[in-house]
């Protein structure tokens, strides 16, 4: 399958949704996107980002294999779409202990530079705080970057740290 000519032209979620069929059918495909996601320039990253997190979103456990392959690559990725797409797919699992350091380490710096859309911050957000729930000890540490950098952000990014804010304080 020619998935370069098909994300090329790829419409709109109904596209999505049948390159995402055919990811499911067949896992070789999985590997074919990411390679696209992870050493390709936009739109062809972040369209194949897209269609990988909407495939493990249809069947859950699909990029579980991968999950340390992308944790190592997020450093020289330099599409910010497929960063969003692949830090969604990153809050679905739960990361090797190998990986924990460094995915935690990049979350924040995402969250602290203006570089980032507030999408991949989200994301990294609900990363960092399933982190937090394994290491208590990361709390404080999060809940001040998070409260330092409202005021840099857009109301979602306000909204989505207050709420885990609070959640954190029931801890």
């Amino acid at each position: 399958m020619d998935f370069r000519s098909l994300l090329a032209n790829i419409p709109s979620g109904v596209g999505r949704d049948l390159l995402s069929s055919e990811v499911i059918k067949s896992p070789s495909h999985f590997d074919t996107l990411l390679q696209l996601a992870l050493h390709e320039k936009d739109p062809l990253a972040w369209r194949a980002s897209w269609v990988l997190d909407g495939s493990d979103e249809k069947k859950p456990g699909l990029a579980r294999r991968h999950i340390s392959k992308i944790v190592l690559a997020l450093p020289s990725l330099e599409s910010k779409g497929s960063l969003r797409s692949l830090l969604r797919m990153l809050t679905r699992y739960d990361i090797p202990e190998e990986e924990q350091g460094l995915l935690i380490d990049l979350c924040f710096s995402y969250l602290v530079s203006e570089l980032y859309p507030v999408a991949v911050k989200a994301h990294a957000m609900m990363i960092i705080y399933q982190h937090v729930l394994l290491y208590p000890e990361l709390k404080d540490e999060f809940i001040a970057v998070i409260e330092d950098q409202e005021g840099n952000n857009s109301v979602g990014f306000k909204s989505r740290g207050r709420n885990l804010i609070k959640q954190l304080e029931k801890l």
